[in-house]
């Protein structure tokens, strides 16, 4: 893989019908989760390959249409250019019957050793704080429900961050021999985002009730590891980069015992 050119690498990924990849993720409106998206694309490709292909990072992935039960897709890749004798780039698409469903670039190559340790941030604007108590309950935040949430409880929140505990339940369809891919954080830090509006709102009109909100975007995503424990309490962090309604994109990191695990930026769609 790396220092070497792939080629076109082309292969077909067939969606389940239903099943646990749908679970909690929506009630009464299941959607694959974009990490699931891209978790089965990097799947396909060391299959085909027949390589590791261990994941140091995304460079950036656009989500752009909502995958549904029993959607085929026609993946291509090919290596875009090569960055050293340990990493190289897989530029790679997504297609639905000829549209463009996702787009993005892989990192591939050893992830370096877990950074840290982390000092956690305070948050920004202390006065804008909350004790935890007199937080709405997850499920006046969040539209996912088990075994697709992740977050568990919100340590604090300011104007434009927030922090809180997320686990990784074993049930989730992403764990498998007890760990979940690294991409798993992606999906914790776009649920924290998705619970920073949510309160945003309970502040501003006094009520809470989850929206539906999509994870649309990537980019400078990096990895410090492969998998991360089922049930392991990950401390993320998200703060608020730019918003233009409905589009916000978060700074965000995940650290587990102190040592960040994965950083980047995500970008969210808040539905009507």
């Amino acid at each position: 893989m790396p220092g070497r050119s792939t080629g076109d690498l082309k292969a077909t990924i067939d969606i389940p019908a239903a099943g646990p990849w749908f679970e909690g993720h929506f009630a009464g409106k299941p959607i694959l989760p974009g990490v699931a998206e891209l978790t089965f694309a990097i799947g396909a490709l060391r299959r085909k390959t027949g390589k590791a292909m261990p994941l140091r990072g995304v460079g950036f992935a656009r989500l752009r249409h909502l995958v549904l039960p029993g959607d085929r897709l026609e993946l291509s890749a090919r290596e875009s250019a090569g960055m050293d004798g340990e990493t190289a780039r897989l530029r790679f698409e997504l297609e639905r019957d000829g549209v463009l469903v996702a787009n993005g670039e892989f990192i591939i190559g050893p992830p370096p050793p877990p950074d840290g340790p982390r000092e956690r941030n305070s948050p920004a604007h202390p006065g804008d704080n909350l004790a935890a108590a007199n937080f709405p309950p997850l499920d006046a935040l969040l539209p996912h429900r088990p075994p697709m949430r992740f977050v568990e409880s919100v340590l604090r929140q300011s104007a434009d961050a927030l922090d809180c505990i997320a686990r990784i339940p074993a049930a989730c369809a992403l764990v498998s021999g007890g760990a979940a891919p690294a991409m798993a954080a992606i999906e914790a830090a776009a649920q924290a985002a998705a619970a920073w509006e949510a309160l945003r709102r309970w502040h501003k009109c006094g009520e809470a009730g989850p929206r539906m909100g999509y994870l649309v975007a990537m980019r400078d995503i990096s990895f410090c590891t492969e998998q991360i424990p089922a049930g392991a309490s990950l401390h993320v962090s998200v703060r608020l980069e730019a918003v233009s309604p409905p589009l916000s994109h978060y700074r965000f990191d995940v650290s587990l015992d102190g040592l960040r695990l994965v950083q980047g930026t995500v970008g969210t769609f808040l539905a009507e």
